[in-house]
C-alpha cells in the first residue's frame, strides 16, 4: 500500500506542476484576449490543450492506481484511501487540497476569459447590426449551431 501511496504522491506532484502551468497559460490567454492579440490567443489555445491532455493522462494514472489498491477510481475512493492509511498521508491530503484549489483557480480564469470573449462577440454583433441596418438578432455572425447566419448577406454600399 505504501508503494501505491508514493506513486500517487509522485503523480500528484506532476499534476500540480501541470495545473500551475495551465493557470499561467490562462493568465496569458486573458492578456491576449484583452489586447485582442489573435496570434497569442491561438498560441495559448494550443498550450491549453497540451496541459489538459497531460492532466487527463495523469488523472487516469491516479485512478488506475486507486483501482489496483482496491478503491473506487473517483474522488470518494481517493479520500477513502487517505482516511485509512499512514500519517504520511497528511502531506498527500495537503497536495489534494492544493490541487483542488489550483483547479478552481483555473476554472475561474477560464470563466473570466470566456466572459471577455463573449463581450467582444456581442460588440462585433452590434457593429454588424449597425453596418447592415439590421436589428441585433439578425446581425448575429453565427447561429446557435455554430453555422454562419444565413440572414447575413453582403451588400454593396458604393461602387467606384
Amino acid at each position: 500500500m505504501i508503494v501505491v501511496i508514493q506513486q500517487i504522491s509522485n503523480l500528484m506532484d506532476e499534476e500540480l506542476r501541470e495545473v500551475h502551468q495551465l493557470c499561467q497559460v490562462l493568465e496569458e490567454e486573458q492578456d491576449a484576449v484583452k489586447t485582442k492579440n489573435i496570434d497569442a490567443m491561438n498560441g495559448t489555445l494550443t498550450k491549453k490543450i497540451e496541459y489538459l491532455e497531460k492532466l487527463e493522462a495523469l488523472d487516469n494514472q491516479r485512478k488506475n492506481l486507486l483501482q489496483q489498491a482496491g478503491y473506487e477510481n473517483n474522488k470518494e475512493g481517493f479520500e477513502s484511501l487517505l482516511r485509512t492509511n499512514t500519517p504520511s498521508d497528511t502531506a498527500l491530503m495537503e497536495k489534494w487540497h492544493e490541487l483542488e484549489q489550483e483547479m478552481a483557480k483555473c476554472r475561474q480564469l477560464h470563466q473570466v476569459n470566456t466572459q471577455i470573449l463573449d463581450i467582444g462577440q456581442r460588440q462585433v454583433q452590434q457593429v454588424l447590426g449597425i453596418l447592415l441596418g439590421k436589428p441585433d438578432s439578425e446581425a448575429d455572425t453565427y447561429n446557435q449551431s455554430g453555422s454562419k447566419n444565413a440572414s447575413l448577406t453582403t451588400h454593396t454600399y458604393a461602387k467606384a
